[in-house]
């Protein structure tokens, strides 16, 4: 399998959630939705606390993945993730960005991070 398609297949053990859907969940509740992230990561970023370009955040569906992030927080903060946990979602990954490819920009620098090695190795690369 190439690193593309590792990628790809780690990206799917996502499900896709629209934020909305989140926002509307926890407005009578916002105490039971907690963003992970550092204050400084938002001083860093002119962004908002939701992804408000992408639209949708993305549930952790392997409980190994959501340890790492938990464990990783500024890890998952360089990449560029906003990251939430709440009560029934567990650990929510948001992106608020556009105009690039998100599996480069996340995905695989995720993948990368989680040291995960489910791509043939090439000598020739520079992400091995």
């Amino acid at each position: 399998m190439t690193l593309d398609e590792a990628v790809k297949k780690f990206a799917d053990d996502f499900s896709s959630i629209p934020a909305e859907l989140i926002k509307k969940a926890y407005k009578d509740d916002p105490d039971n939705l907690v963003c992970l992230n550092s204050e400084e990561y938002f001083e860093d970023r002119p962004l908002e606390y939701w992804p408000a370009m992408w639209g949708w955040l993305f549930k952790c569906n392997d409980w190994t993945d959501e340890e790492w992030i938990k464990r990783n927080i500024s890890k998952v903060e360089e990449i560029g993730f906003i990251i939430y946990e709440c009560e029934y979602c567990g650990i929510l990954l948001g992106m608020n960005s556009c105009g690039h490819d998100f599996f480069e920009a996340y995905w695989q620098p995720l993948y990368l991070a989680r040291e995960l090695q489910w791509h043939e190795q090439d000598k020739t690369s520079i992400a091995s």
